[in-house]
């Protein structure tokens, strides 16, 4: 599994612009067995935070417990993220990284602008909770 796949969604996501039965099996596919764990994520909610004037752009999405730092394509601080994509090289993503690729596809999701000096509260609030 690769970037490539993850700009496959995004296409895919972005032509239908809508969630349905194809959409889920074409996910099953690329993500067995979890393409429910990705639109629980999807319903639980992706905010994307702009910083300005800095124009930093970071992205979390709720997980079952807490919320986890994502940047798109490359990371997210959830366990799974470290355990099977770091740790293991099981994928090259988890359910966070697919649901915030999908809720940009879609639009559909939650922006917050903050100033620049809010960006390390937002970490050390993130980093608490693991």
């Amino acid at each position: 599994m690769s970037k490539d796949l993850l700009f496959q969604v995004f296409r895919e996501a972005k032509k239908k612009q809508i969630i349905d039965e194809k959409f889920i099996s074409f996910l099953d596919n690329i993500f067995p067995d979890k393409s429910t764990n990705v639109i629980d994520v999807l319903k639980s909610g992706i905010i994307q935070y702009t910083y300005k004037p800095s124009n930093r752009i970071v992205w979390t999405a709720q997980g079952e417990n807490q919320e986890h730092l994502i940047y798109p394509k490359l990371f997210c601080s959830c366990q799974d993220f470290y355990k099977n994509v770091v740790i293991k090289k099981k994928r090259s993503f988890c359910k966070h990284i697919l649901a915030q690729i999908i809720s940009e596809a879609l639009d559909k999701f939650k922006t917050v602008t903050l100033e620049d000096n809010k960006f390390k509260e937002l970490v050390r609030e993130l980093k608490l909770k693991i």
